[in-house]
């Protein structure tokens, strides 16, 4: 839990990912001697601020997004959303101000479209602000602002140590209209010729997707994946009964998405733990779900 308390704690918007990036280059590079298998480390300009892990000889990738949504100060301390906060006022906000980390609250009335920061001087205009964190885990839950996806990172960092095959990818800009995975696409298809793909990221849950009853498979969001890959994976979780729900829904997207939009024939499959409060101050996420998706990413990746 320190690990995800860390995680969620750094701040890493979309588009402003490095320090989330230099966090995971430096923890695999001290932990990566005691692993399974060395991986390659790609880091270069092409993938921009994302990183790959490549083990071994790869099938299969996993995509988890490093950036969080946020809110980027325009003039006179009003402020515009990254992606999709859900933000309420009085909500503390941390942003960088003179080399020194500030503090600062949402100040916002109902009906007013505009949103500001209450800092008392004017904050340069570009700054980018995101949810001070405060993480709460107990033996069922986990609530605290940014699971979304600190939560894959995690997941994706554990299961570095016992992999054998495949890569990890540690991508950007998903929050905010995407384009970095689409980039990686192609090295991923190219140069190593992985045609298939798994988004360990967060869902909502909904009316027929809950806390606590397992990992959530998406059949469909405004993406439709290819029938004939998700039920491959959905036969391996079977055969190993991994508890599992099955997500269907009109609206929202991932990495998968724009694996989809991309020009390479990368196959995907969504899975994820359902989240209460999602891209609030208090997400929250059941312990049970988690410990089932480690599993889950560990089976699949030696299965697929």
């Amino acid at each position: 839990m320190e690990l995800l308390k860390k995680l969620c704690s750094i701040h890493s918007p979309s588009a402003d990912e490095m320090p989330m990036k230099e966090f995971i280059l430096s923890w695999v590079k001290s932990n990566m001697k005691s692993w399974k298998t060395k991986p390659q480390i790609i880091e270069d300009d092409g993938l921009q601020d994302a990183v790959m892990l490549v083990f071994g000889k790869p099938r299969t990738a996993v995509f988890a997004h490093m950036d969080s949504t946020g809110f980027t100060v325009r003039y006179k301390n009003e402020i515009i959303p990254i992606g999709g906060p859900y933000y309420k006022n009085g909500d503390k906000l941390v942003g960088n101000y003179l080399g020194k980390q500030i503090v600062t609250k949402i100040k916002c009335k109902k009906g007013d479209e505009k949103i500001f920061c209450d800092y008392k001087e004017i904050l340069p205009a570009g700054t980018t602000l995101t949810y001070k964190v405060e993480f709460n885990a107990s033996e069922k839950g986990i609530v605290a602002p940014y699971l979304d996806d600190r939560l894959g990172v995690w997941v994706l960092m554990n299961l570095a140590k016992t992999l054998k095959d495949g890569i990890l990818v540690f991508s950007c800009n998903e929050e905010h209209g995407g384009g970095n995975v689409e980039k990686i696409a192609r090295v991923i298809y190219e140069k190593y010729s992985v045609k298939q793909a798994l988004i360990c990221d967060i869902t909502w849950a909904t009316e027929g997707v809950f806390l606590g009853k397992g990992v959530a498979v998406t059949l469909r969001d405004k993406y439709i994946p290819r029938k004939i890959f998700v039920n491959k994976v959905l036969n391996i979780l079977n055969d190993n009964k991994i508890k599992y729900q099955s997500e269907v829904e009109s609206s929202g997207s991932s990495d998968g998405g724009y694996l989809q939009k991309s020009a390479y024939p990368i196959d995907w499959c969504f899975i994820g733990v359902p989240e209460e409060g999602n891209h609030s101050t208090q997400e929250k996420v059941s312990v049970s779900d988690v410990i089932m998706l480690q599993k889950t990413y560990e089976l699949l990746m030696k299965e697929l």
